[in-house]
């Protein structure tokens, strides 16, 4: 079945505290807004100085009705600093963006409230200039209610034409056009700290308001990421860079904000720091996890990459690795360390080996050709010959085979064809 027509609702969300920003400060901090608003829906428009409308008529089914879509807005608000903040909500972006600038907390869904909403709302909403405002003293006009009861043509004619403009778009009797933002295909962030500071935890809290526009952003494009760049500015000192990596895609704030702390953490800034920025160049495909109805013994996957990706933002991507068997037939040298976000390899297709391997071959006492361990050794399967390394200048020959000891163990054991020759033990088997 379609799904059912809903109503254009816009919500308007007002930012009074840009109002002391520099105009480019304030700009980007429009823009950051913005890209967070695609949690919210995917029609974000910025009305600058001080105001994003986010269309979310469609997204009060999602979100579970006006209550969460309000809820999550000023969450989402706070977590990017932006206190206070005023929203309200009507059926015209004008019409949202005035009753937020005179009545916040105000939700509208019908035009026919809204006509009478705005009414008692004063006219210096409409922006008027100077000689507008005469104008409108001197025909008595104080109110948006007293402008609706005049004659179109005349009130225009007397007061220009914006401000009436204004209100009719208010009303949804003229269109509006709103240019909506384009989800980009790299995310860019910088945030000005309130003071210079040498201290990490104080870089960190500006870096979780920008770890939150940018998880905003994700979510609105169904997309993670996998790796993104921490740069601290300082006045008089060459930027730090700090690089976030992991294993697959994400967009878990709190995951992200845990790493990016043990990162800062690790960190001496040369200098005091003036602001931060973070950058991701490349937005992948988001593939959530789905969950277990019953809960499994043991530990999940989910929890050791958990696990590994923290032990990489304490300890440093040189400290941490795991084993991965390589195409060599020497058993010594059949395994190397390798990066957690290495990818896996398919194995190599080779006969039985065992779990645990000697450092060093132990030397074996034999006897009429037979090896002893606690005893003579029954030889089950074998030998296997490897015959390698000639390019290295550490050749061997060695015919290996599996051994039982009189104890029961299983063995690893071969004879050795060049020198020291004999018998050697090599490895057990669980």
């Amino acid at each position: 079945m379609p799904e059912p027509h809903t109503s254009p609702l816009w919500l308007a969300v007002r930012l009074p505290a840009l109002a002391a920003e520099p105009p480019a400060s304030a700009g980007h901090t429009l823009e950051q807004v913005g890209l967070w608003g695609l949690e919210l829906t995917h029609q974000v428009s910025l009305a600058p100085p001080d105001t994003v409308f986010l269309e979310v008529g469609g997204s009060q089914r999602l979100f579970g009705g006006p209550g969460e879509i309000r809820r999550h807005a000023r969450e989402g608000l706070q977590g990017l600093g932006q206190t206070p903040a005023y929203l309200a909500a009507a059926p015209t972006p004008q019409g949202a963006r005035l009753l937020a600038r005179a009545s916040p907390g105000t939700w509208v869904t019908d035009r026919r409230t809204l006509r009478h909403t705005l009414m008692p709302l004063p006219c210096q909403l409409l922006d008027p200039t100077p000689a507008q405002q005469e104008a409108l003293d001197a025909l008595g006009l104080s109110r948006l209610g007293d402008c609706l009861r005049m004659p179109r043509s005349g009130l225009r004619r007397r007061i220009g034409d914006p401000p009436v403009r204004r209100l009719e778009q208010a009303l949804g009797e003229r269109p509006e056009p709103r240019h909506c933002i384009t989800p980009p295909q790299h995310y860019r962030g910088r945030l000005e700290l309130p003071a210079p500071t040498t201290a990490t935890r104080a870089a960190g809290f500006g870096l979780h308001r920008l770890l939150r526009a940018l998880v905003g952003m994700l979510r609105g494009i169904d997309a993670g990421v996998q790796q993104a760049t921490v740069i601290l500015e300082y006045p008089d000192a060459p930027e730090t860079r700090l690089t976030l990596g992991f294993l697959r895609p994400t967009r878990d704030l709190e995951y992200m904000a845990h790493i990016a702390r043990h990162r800062l953490e690790r960190q001496r800034l040369p200098d005091v720091a003036v602001a931060i920025r973070l950058e991701a160049d490349q937005l992948l495909p988001y593939h959530g996890t789905s969950g277990q109805l019953f809960e499994e013994v043991g530990t999940s996957t989910e929890a050791v990459r958990t696990l590994s990706e923290r032990l990489i933002a304490r300890l440093g991507t040189d400290c941490v690795h795991r084993l991965a068997v390589c195409p060599d037939p020497r058993p010594e040298r059949a395994w190397r360390r390798i990066p957690l976000e290495h990818p896996d390899q398919p194995p190599v297709a080779t006969p039985p080996r065992p779990a645990w391997l000697l450092r060093r071959p132990q030397r074996l006492r034999s006897s009429e050709d037979r090896p002893y361990w606690g005893g003579p050794l029954h030889l089950e399967a074998g030998p296997e010959r490897i015959e390698s390394g000639w390019w290295d200048g550490e050749d061997v020959v060695r015919d290996y085979y599996v051994a039982r000891a009189p104890g029961g163990s299983r063995l690893w054991v071969y004879r050795d064809h060049r020198p020291p020759y004999g018998w050697h033990l090599h490895g057990f088997f669980a």
